[in-house]
């Protein structure tokens, strides 16, 4: 195994020795051997130095980098780990392309009714809204949940109980999302081993792929299972109200249109 003093390892990394110095004092890079006063570093080292100098100079920061390689020694979940919403580069197919748009208060209130500033707070904790850094209007994120939420308060609907319900399905998904981390983790661990994580351009490669399929067959999968769940639910429901109709001698509308 090849060995190199730091500034021979700064020189093979393309880098200087102060990086080398600041990526090893912030985690990034495992301590050298020591011989006497003289560090010595390893192919290893130099593997994992190109890895890092190769993530910075594709965007990623220092902080994002040592969560990715403290998460994974220590057991975290791997979408924890990766930060997907910080290192979408990592995974080769985004879930979505949200259309992002500043909205004036009067634009929202057009569309979603008015806004008290209970309801502003409550859309900006559910993320639907942001407020604007220049403090003129709210940041929306994506302008389809706006758009959606609009469609069902033309129709009656109140905006509360829409937060209501949205809420109470983010959580469901929350926990979905965990469980996929989790097996995620588990499968990285079996067929790498406890504490990996990529040092060259095919294991970050295979990560990613890895990350991307289940992403891809979850979505699909939550999608079918979400309509079968809808079906089986309204038609508990009907069932419910019937029922219901029927114990206060309400008229069967169902049977008055047949």
């Amino acid at each position: 195994m090849a060995e190199y003093r730091i500034d021979d390892l700064a020189r093979e990394a393309g880098t200087t020795t102060r990086n080398v110095r600041v990526y090893q004092e912030n985690g990034l890079l495992a301590r050298p051997q020591r011989r006497g006063r003289v560090s010595i570093y390893t192919d290893r080292h130099l593997s994992q130095l190109r890895a890092v100098t190769r993530l910075l100079k594709e965007g990623f920061t220092v902080k994002h980098i040592l969560k990715f390689v403290t998460g994974l020694q220590s057991g975290q979940e791997l979408v924890e780990v990766l930060n997907l919403a910080d290192l979408g580069e990592l995974v080769t197919s985004p879930w979505s392309h949200p259309e992002s748009r500043v909205m004036s208060i009067d634009q929202l209130q057009d569309k979603l009714g008015p806004l008290d500033a209970k309801t502003l707070r409550r859309l900006c904790s559910s993320g639907v809204i942001e407020p604007n850094d220049d403090g003129e209007g709210y940041l929306v994120p994506d302008r389809r949940i706006v758009d959606d939420f609009a469609s069902l308060v033309s129709r009656g609907m109140p905006l509360a109980a829409i937060l209501t319900t949205s809420a109470a399905v983010d959580k469901k998904l929350d926990d979905a999302a965990r469980a996929l981390a989790r097996h995620g983790h588990t499968e990285v661990v079996r067929q790498r081993g406890s504490g990996w994580y990529p040092t060259n351009d095919a294991e970050l490669a295979w990560a990613a792929d890895l990350i991307d399929v289940m992403r891809r067959v979850a979505r699909r999968s939550a999608h079918a299972s979400l309509d079968r769940a809808l079906d089986a639910a309204v038609r508990a429901e009907m069932r419910q109200y019937r029922r219901a109709a029927e114990d206060s001698g309400a008229p069967d509308v169902t049977a008055a249109s047949r």
